[in-house]
């Protein structure tokens, strides 16, 4: 009998734990549910109802527009999982295609970008180039007649095609371009004798990619960067150091086209940038938040005189593209008196005469859930070192003592740009 009973009173003890669980979730969905505003609950009930009601299943339509409306500016998105994923691994430098991509804001169809270390670059093919021929042989080449046609030409091809192209039609020449898997590298380095990039796979590999430029002169380097990710930093120090190495001590940094990327690879770079920068990790920006809070960012070192002189001079080239860690870059560089402001050339649009870069002071954090889907929100307006200067929405202009200079978006066989700095500085 007080078998029985312990077993009864275990079961009635089992049942009151199920019992006082389900009340304090309840009372705990129930403060939370009331918790919400009456547009969350609202927005709640009109799912629900659409899920249940409309005349077709809805959800996955339903479902992807209000993803995309979580959108709130340019630069927040909501990603699936797999698209997270695929975000995540082009960050870090993989790619797989051509590295090319066509000017859209033309129907001439000119190359926009050739993307560093791709099959594209090693076949010879150069930003600014004109596309006058295409075909899956060199020998079935049809004349381009339509940009759009040839877009969906390039995107389609899993083997070798050719392109005939160059800077004029008079010497254009035709390229094999063999789409495959490849590591992007994201900075080029040029002096008056050579022009190489860093493997990205063995950075003390060096890949040709061209002819050096006499214009620069016996002391001058040229480093373009193309964007803050993948293996950027340590491209960026290997740059410097063949610069050392090879004898020269002013530079020209190339940001035009730079749409920034990461934070964390800012913070490498701006590290041996700083000439007068005190301490062993000094602030290179600061991000204020919608609370108040703030959170400094701080770069990784302070060894500009391992590369640089006192008498070094360094030159910044930047357009109406260069946005975001690239404008934390210049910032950065004319807080701590390495960039005077009168060395920074920027390229004047030739429809509407303004010369300036983007204007990208906000950064995105981004969330991710247990499912691996990720929300990208912007959560913050960045500020240069000084904690007072924000150029969101109004960019480096001229009138901060910066140079304009009239040029094509699209480089021709001459840079423009380049040589004006180069002639002025």
């Amino acid at each position: 009998m007080d078998k029985r009973n312990k077993t009864i009173g275990r079961l009635y003890l089992a049942v009151g734990i199920l019992l006082a669980s389900a009340v304090v979730f309840a009372a705990g969905w129930l403060s939370r549910w009331f918790a919400l505003g009456d547009k969350t609950r609202s927005l709640i009930w009109a799912i629900d109802a659409t899920n249940d009601y409309f005349y077709e299943d809805a959800e996955e339509k339903l479902y992807d527009r209000l993803f995309d409306a979580l959108s709130l500016d340019p630069y927040s998105a909501y990603y699936p999982k797999q698209d997270y994923s695929d975000v995540v691994s082009s960050n870090a430098g993989n790619a797989l295609g051509t590295g090319l991509s066509l000017w859209s804001g033309s129907s001439t169809p000119r190359i926009y970008s050739v993307t560093g270390n791709s099959p594209a670059e090693h076949a010879g093919i150069r930003a600014g180039m004109t596309v006058y021929a295409y075909g899956e042989s060199g020998e079935t080449l049809v004349p381009v007649q339509d940009r759009n046609e040839l877009t969906s030409f390039v995107g389609k091809q899993e083997d070798t095609f050719y392109l005939r192209c160059g800077f004029s039609e008079e010497r254009a020449e035709t390229y094999a371009v063999t789409p495959a898997a490849f590591r992007m590298s994201y900075c080029l380095y040029r002096d008056s004798e050579a022009a190489f990039r860093f493997d990205p796979a063995a950075l003390t590999e060096k890949i040709d990619v061209g002819e050096g430029l006499p214009e620069l002169g016996e002391k001058t380097a040229y480093i373009r960067l193309e964007r803050f990710y993948g293996t950027a930093a340590e491209e960026f120090r290997a740059c410097l150091t063949a610069m050392r190495e090879r004898g020269r001590t002013d530079l020209v940094i190339d940001l035009r086209g730079n749409g920034g990327g990461s934070l964390a690879v800012f913070c490498e770079i701006v590290s041996h940038l700083m000439r007068d920068a005190e301490g062993s990790a000094p602030v290179a920006a600061l991000a204020r938040y919608r609370n108040g809070s703030e959170k400094y960012f701080y770069a990784d070192g302070n060894d500009f005189n391992s590369y640089f002189t006192a008498q070094s001079e360094v030159y910044v080239l930047a357009d109406m593209n260069t946005a975001s860690a690239s404008e934390c870059l210049i910032g950065a560089l004319v807080s701590y008196n390495t960039l005077d402001r009168s060395h920074i050339f920027l390229r004047k649009n030739t429809e509407n005469d303004v010369a300036r870069t983007y204007g990208k002071g906000i950064m995105q954090t981004t969330y991710t859930d247990l499912a691996g889907n990720a929300l990208k929100l912007t959560t913050a307006r960045v500020y240069w070192p000084d904690e007072k200067t924000s150029i969101h929405g109004v960019g480096v202009t001229e009138n901060d003592g910066a140079f304009g200079f009239a040029a094509s978006a699209l480089p021709g066989e001459t840079d423009k740009l380049l040589l004006y700095a180069l002639e002025n500085r």
